[in-house]
């Protein structure tokens, strides 16, 4: 395991100043998600968040971005990825947990945590609101694989540029190559109408496509004795978080990093395979999100 010091351990930090995913594979991580939710779970989330919108998980995929940026929610910057400190990449692609979880927590945790709190009912209304909405955006999280790597910051140190964008690899993956999905620019403003799009394209790969004959194996573990314990949950997620952290090697630093420093990514061999990543990372996330609320709701993952 590589041991990182002074100026490298502090840069960590800053991988918890980056939107995962952006506003369209958040946006299409829940909005997907909430096709497959059972009748009962809907009903409970929309009662839980005072809302009967046709796109209630959509609309509150972005909150947890937000409320960390106000000075209520600064405490849970950190809570937003996992440091795997591995090879690194891609000489190895390895998560200890809790070995990579600092004291005051990461993403694995607060998983654990949030489904925790979303459960009880001896909490207020707008604690277990809360709760759902930290849900749904840290297993949109989990699913980027950057936010399972600490090597540069999780990217964020590694400068880029993609189809001649100037970037980095961290901020690209977040952003510049979802939008290869829906044929846009790095910078495209996104709206919730280029969510809906992209999660309408991606729910025939679940439903009959190519995606699902894995699904079973996604959801392996999504138990009842999971969501028993915290250290169930807390299992389940290391598990999710480890699976990103494998992309990592599979997909986004498939050389040393430092090869990596101001190269062209966009337009070839790595954007291609880039796109696959991204769009598996989106589609495990949704249904890794549904599975996960309707467990935790109903009892059975619905799927």
């Amino acid at each position: 395991m590589r041991i990182l010091t002074g100026f490298a351990a502090a840069t960590l930090l800053l991988a918890g100043h980056v939107t995962a995913w952006g506003r369209l594979g958040h946006e299409t991580v829940a909005l997907l998600s909430q096709q497959y939710l059972l009748p009962e779970t809907t009903r409970t989330l929309q009662t839980l968040l005072s809302t009967t919108s046709p796109t209630f998980l959509g609309d509150i995929a972005l909150w947890a971005d937000e409320f960390r940026r106000e000075p209520e929610g600064a405490f849970s910057t950190g809570l937003h990825f996992v440091n795997g400190r591995d090879g690194p990449p891609p000489e190895s692609c390895e998560l200890d947990y809790p070995g990579d979880c600092p004291p005051e927590g990461c993403i694995v945790g607060a998983i654990a945590n949030y489904t925790q709190r979303m459960m009880r009912r001896d909490l207020d209304a707008v604690e277990r609101a809360r709760a759902v909405k930290f849900v749904v955006h840290f297993l949109g999280d989990i699913a980027q694989p950057l936010h399972t790597e600490a090597y540069g910051a999780g990217g964020n140190n590694i400068t880029i540029t993609f189809n001649g964008y100037a970037t980095n690899l961290h901020a690209a993956w977040d952003t510049s190559i979802p939008h290869t999905l829906l044929s846009l620019p790095s910078n495209a403003t996104i709206t919730s109408t280029h969510s809906l799009t992209l999660a309408n394209h991606l729910a025939p790969l679940l439903t009959v496509g190519q995606y699902k004959p894995t699904i079973k194996r996604w959801l392996r573990h999504h138990t009842k004795h999971a969501i028993r314990t915290t250290r169930g949950m807390e299992k389940a997620a290391a598990a999710w978080a480890q699976d990103g952290n494998w992309e990592v090697c599979a997909g986004v630093i498939t050389v040393h990093p430092e090869r990596l420093q101001g190269r062209e990514l966009g337009g070839g061999e790595y954007e291609r395979e880039a796109r696959r990543v991204v769009e598996r990372g989106l589609v495990k996330g949704a249904v890794r999100l549904a599975g996960w609320l309707n467990l935790v709701v109903v009892g059975r993952t619905g799927f």
